[in-house]
């Protein structure tokens, strides 16, 4: 029988993606996510999202519902599912923030002209985002709506797979536990590369989801 960690608590939907297969999950959230109170200047034109946890953050502010004729773009399918759900209009959702740039760079002179544009992002999120703007769409206002806070544990038995969400799941991990032969299952390029730093068998998603990942678990040798 084979050990599997997964940084993240799965549901119930998703454990049974794993049923019959010859494995013990250990499963802990390796990070926790702290909502923040945010501050809204508006109006604004322009809404970006990157992860579920930012809606959620402005989901909480009393004025969230005068967000909802603004124009929204997102990364990630759980993102843009989670903003529709909420009564937004999701013009365009990216697997990757690099893939919003390109859009972003490809419509340029539209974007410009939209003077009051909200960036909600979380205190661990990554650079590819902010150096695009300050290069050419420097009057993006970037609202911190989340905190990452890692919540390791050491793991005292042998593990043969590991699931990653996150870049910081990956630190998490790795802060209380040595890396070995494990095999690591990825769930996008940049958790991947996070990974690959300390990993040699590094395995990435079809798709920047949960499900995709645990697909890759049932296919593992």
């Amino acid at each position: 029988m084979k050990t599997i960690v997964s940084t993240k608590i799965l549901t119930e939907t998703q454990q049974s993606m794993l049923s019959g297969l010859d494995i013990q999950l250990i499963e802990h959230n390796f990070v926790s996510i702290n909502l923040l109170p945010i501050k809204l200047t508006l109006p604004y034109n322009l809404l970006i999202f990157t992860s579920q946890n930012a809606v959620r953050s402005v989901l909480q502010h009393p004025l969230a519902t005068t967000l909802k004729d603004c124009v929204v773009l997102c990364v990630g399918e759980r993102t843009a599912q989670l903003l529709e759900k909420s009564g937004f209009t999701v013009r365009c959702s990216f697997h990757y923030a690099t893939d919003l740039t390109k859009y972003l760079s490809a419509n340029l002179k539209e974007f410009e002209k939209m003077h009051r544009i909200a960036f909600f992002a979380g205190t661990q999120r990554l650079e590819t985002l902010p150096q695009f703007f300050a290069k050419y769409l420097p009057n993006v206002e970037e609202i911190t709506a989340y905190q990452t806070e890692l919540t390791p544990i050491t793991i005292h038995k042998k593990v043969d797979g590991i699931l990653f969400f996150s870049p910081s799941g990956v630190e998490s991990y790795r802060s209380c536990n040595p890396a070995g032969k494990e095999k690591v299952f990825c769930i996008g390029d940049t958790t991947a590369e996070a990974a690959q730093r300390y990993w040699k068998d590094v395995v990435i998603a079809e798709k920047p989801t949960i499900d995709s990942v645990l697909a890759q678990v049932r296919d593992m040798r």
